[in-house]
């Protein structure tokens, strides 16, 4: 997607916010069927497309856009909400996350336009997938950290699995484990799993001994009634030849 500049001989296509690189400024803007705002996009230096509607910054596309949510609602004539918000600033404003009371949210974000919850467990995953391809370790933990904070305290049973997971690859990484051994999966067999495993080997293992000690006693117990009925042949044989004397 190019940029439609400034000084294009068809008119002036700008950001509000004088952002170069806003989304509103490609010849290809999937953003075109948003709704526009009469009220905070209204303002003076304020751009739907890029602008936190919270905090009223621009946001950065850094990481494939992880430090942001934008909300896809559908709002009027088939035109979505659009606004965007930081996720630290809707942390902070308890719009993003897991807060009780009236608010309610469970993982999700709630808009501050529209008033659309937002589920952020697919961000978080999102966020995971980011890390595989990031070489800085700052970084990383900056990323796994805003998924730590939006997946806490979730009573999803999905949020919960996820946040454990960032949670395991974050504490590796802090132990100065590698990034691509920090983010292998762990074998599905956990602690509470193990003991049963052991208790069965070990039975298992019990087991084959038994097992092998029988074969092995009913071997030789084999062999001894082939030598036993031997030597009592032979004691037979010899006592017929003492009977019938020499030839």
């Amino acid at each position: 997607m190019q940029p439609l500049l400034s000084d294009s001989p068809f008119g002036a296509i700008t950001c509000k916010a004088g952002n170069r690189i806003c989304s509103s400024l490609t010849a290809e803007n999937p953003l075109t069927g948003t709704r526009f705002c009469d009220l905070c996009c209204s303002e003076p230096g304020f751009c739907g497309d890029c602008c936190c509607i919270l905090c009223r910054k621009l946001i950065t596309l850094d990481y494939d856009g992880y430090s942001y949510i934008r909300c896809e609602a559908t709002v009027v004539d088939g035109h979505i909400c659009g606004h965007v918000s930081h996720l630290e600033c809707a942390l902070r404003a308890y719009m993003a996350g897991t807060v009780g009371g009236s608010i309610n949210l469970d993982a999700e974000y709630l808009c501050r336009y529209c008033d659309t919850r937002t589920d952020l467990v697919p961000h978080a995953l999102k966020l995971l997938n980011i890390c595989t391809s990031v070489a800085s370790y700052a970084d990383i933990e900056k990323i796994l950290n805003v998924g730590i904070c939006i997946l806490r305290g979730s009573q999803k049973s999905s949020a919960k699995e996820l946040l454990h997971r960032i949670e395991s690859i974050n504490a590796k990484l802090m132990k100065g484990v590698s990034i691509q051994d920090a983010f292998k999966k762990e074998s599905c067999v956990d602690s509470t799993v193990l003991p049963v495993v052991n208790k069965y080997q070990k039975h298992s293992v019990q087991t084959k001994l038994q097992y092998d000690q029988k074969i092995k006693l009913e071997s030789l117990g084999k062999s001894m009634k082939e030598e036993l009925f031997v030597a009592q042949l032979v004691h037979q044989l010899n006592a017929i030849q003492l009977l019938l004397g020499p030839n």
